[in-house]
């Protein structure tokens, strides 16, 4: 096989060929490869259709079965069969544990979800919030705003100006019915903060936010 060299890396014609274009004759535009990629084709990584772990490639190496025997190309599928067979039970087992989960669901109770564990929409628009800041809780409300629903939230605070954000997943912001869980339950909310505080947010630690 060819050895990965920048220096003589695909000129001319080659450059503006299409992803897929050659695939099973050189490995650079295959659709079968994965791995680092620079215009149409992949530089160097993987081939999905050779086993795991013979499955190196270049851009420049040509299609391993080109030349493949028999004996080669059945020894692919004996180990394409045997991830099937391996996928198969790994699915059986994760669906057992989904099935114990779903009636331990049955039986849990409600609490505010980890900040990390939020889902992308957790806060829609519109939603009444609790923000906290200058050692003070303020109240707001969710509004469209700089990557809503991608990792963000927006909001209005209602004695402030302005439409400040943070990322969804920074305990200092929660639904206002979240806060309101926690005003009544304050060992559920220290048991809460002993995890969502327990990280660094842009380097530096957030000061707990107190509810009484």
């Amino acid at each position: 096989m060819n050895e990965y060299n920048p220096k003589k890396e695909p000129t001319g014609k080659d450059i503006n060929k299409k992803s897929g274009s050659t695939t099973l004759k050189r490995c650079g535009w295959c659709k079968h490869t994965s791995g680092t990629h620079r215009y149409s084709y992949c530089i160097e990584g993987s081939c999905a259709l050779q086993k795991s772990y013979t499955n190196k490639v270049k851009w420049s190496d040509k299609c391993f079965f080109i030349d493949a025997s028999e004996t080669d190309i059945k020894a692919v599928i004996k180990s394409h069969k045997r991830s099937i067979k391996t996928a198969k039970s790994s699915i059986k087992t994760h669906e057992d544990y989904i099935l114990i989960l779903i009636k331990l669901l049955e039986k849990s109770s409600w609490r505010p979800p980890l900040p990390d564990d939020r889902e992308y929409d957790h806060f829609k628009i519109d939603q009444p919030i609790k923000v906290y800041f200058d050692s003070k809780w303020h109240s707001g409300f969710v509004c469209s705003g700089y990557r809503h629903h991608d990792g963000c939230v927006s909001y209005i605070l209602n004695d402030r100006s302005g439409t400040p954000g943070c990322g969804v997943a920074v305990p200092i912001v929660m639904l206002k019915k979240e806060y309101d869980f926690f005003k009544s339950n304050i060992k559920e909310y220290k048991k809460w903060c002993s995890i969502a505080y327990n990280k660094t947010f842009n380097g530096n630690k957030l000061e707990v936010a107190i509810i009484n």
